[in-house]
């Protein structure tokens, strides 16, 4: 996956968590009974919706990038020896 497709692929799971925090807040303007009542949940869920995406990403980075470290500190194993028959 190279680096344009990993950005687009997470900034399609923020745009989503974006939209869901807004359309609860935005239910919570206009004055949605069943969100009034819940306030708090619903900022927390807000909240939680954006941070797990970000966290999500950033765990994806740290190990993106150790598995990268790994790579380059050892060298590569040595390409397998085929070995024919001689018709001899």
């Amino acid at each position: 996956m190279t680096v344009t497709d990993w950005l687009k692929a997470r900034s399609v799971e923020l745009g989503a968590a974006l939209c869901t925090a807004a359309v609860l807040i935005a239910g919570l303007a206009v004055g949605v009974p069943f969100l009034r009542a819940r306030i708090p949940e619903v900022f927390l869920y807000s909240l939680c919706c954006v941070t797990a995406v970000l966290f999500r990403a950033v765990i994806d980075l740290a190990v993106r990038a150790t598995v990268f470290a790994a790579r380059s500190l050892r060298p590569p194993a040595p390409a397998a020896v085929r070995l024919e028959r001689s018709n001899a």
